[in-house]
């Protein structure tokens, strides 16, 4: 029976890293040897069935792919690249509430690439992450959406804008009312300063926290109860920055700026 194309591209990992081995154009044999460190006998039977099922074809010494392989592979690698992503933090994902990712960035989720969870150990339940605020104090600029209070979080703005950062930030309803509340003189301050721009997401912004700094992309999501877990998703690549900043700026225009208190 013949296997479908699904089965030949994924159920072989040597399979699989030859056709994006020739993504980049065809290869001599000693050269697939070398760079996907197999062996000619472990190779040629992959490669039989690659040219049987269309994907490539092999003359003399020579591998390359056919238009129906490059087409394949084209629309390979958004996929993994996408599984990759998933898959890294699997549990994560899963269990968190994605839904305030609008969907042309969820399509594009491929781009966050690798990254790493951050959560607090008991003793730092009350400190704002070390890890944002180093980052944040050596960037030029930062943006920032949160959907709660936290106490250390106006002063550390105030910081910010002291050292001549560039700060925007959004902020839900009830977190701007409950930041009036208890730190209206630190917030007059920040409006006050020229660094510091204040805007209020006047729908239910869903997503706990989000940040930009020049060097990462720190997001939190709300788990599928709605709580809050204080586990932070960190992106430290370029790809990641410039989705972060999309999607800092779907809410950003979806906000209205807050001029006085």
């Amino acid at each position: 029976m013949r296997r479908s194309l699904t089965d030949v591209i994924f159920m072989s990992e040597k399979r699989k890293n030859l056709l994006l081995l020739l993504k980049n154009g065809p290869r001599k044999m000693d050269e697939i040897l070398e760079i996907l460190d197999v062996t000619r006998h472990a190779i040629l039977p992959q490669i039989k069935i690659l040219s049987e099922n269309g994907l490539m074809v092999k003359t003399k010494d020579i591998c390359r792919l056919t238009e129906i392989g490059e087409i394949i592979v084209e629309d390979m690698l958004p996929l993994m690249g996408t599984i990759s992503v998933l898959e890294g933090n699997h549990q994560y994902w899963t269990e968190h509430d994605i839904s305030p990712v609008p969907l042309h960035l969820l399509k594009r989720i491929r781009e966050l690439h690798s990254c790493h969870i951050l959560e607090p150990d008991l003793n730092d339940m009350f400190e704002l992450n070390k890890q944002l605020v180093e980052n944040a104090l050596g960037s030029s600029s930062i943006m920032g959406a949160t959907s709660f209070l936290h106490p250390a979080f106006p002063s550390f703005l105030l910081d910010l804008v002291e050292k001549g950062i560039d700060v925007l930030i959004i902020m839900s309803e009830p977190a701007l009312k409950k930041h009036i509340q208890d730190y209206q003189h630190e917030l007059e301050v920040f409006l006050g300063s020229k660094r510091g721009k204040l805007f209020v997401y006047p729908d239910d912004l869903k997503l706990a926290s989000l940040f930009i700094t020049d060097q990462f992309l720190m997001m939190c999501l709300f788990d599928r109860s709605g709580n809050y877990d204080r586990k932070d998703l960190v992106f430290c690549n370029e790809a990641a920055l410039k989705w972060g900043s999309e999607l800092f700026e779907y809410y950003l225009l979806r906000s209205q700026p807050i001029i006085e208190l």
